[in-house]
């Protein structure tokens, strides 16, 4: 059987990942909004390793979207209303 932490340490941890989680939103808002003005460019040459990687990123973020979820349920948060999956 799992130990639970001390609120103290909850909280910190928490706080941690709110500080996190908003700095990660804007940058990934940054991101979206150049992605989003690239795709009314004309576009260069794609590299093959560009691509690997972005795949990579769309695994990445899946994953963190998933265990932020995981978090929200071991809160007791899961009545929350959360936007349609954006899964590939």
């Amino acid at each position: 059987m799992e130990d639970s932490a001390p609120n103290q340490v909850v909280h910190a941890t928490l706080d941690a990942l709110l500080q996190v989680v908003e700095k990660s939103a804007d940058d990934l808002r940054q991101f979206h909004d150049a992605v989003a003005k690239a795709r009314l460019a004309p576009l260069p040459p794609f590299p093959r390793t560009t691509v690997v990687l972005t795949q990579r990123i769309i695994e990445q973020l899946t994953k963190v979207d998933k265990e932020l979820e995981d978090v929200l349920v071991a809160l007791g948060l899961v009545g929350l209303e959360r936007p349609a999956s954006h899964e590939q």
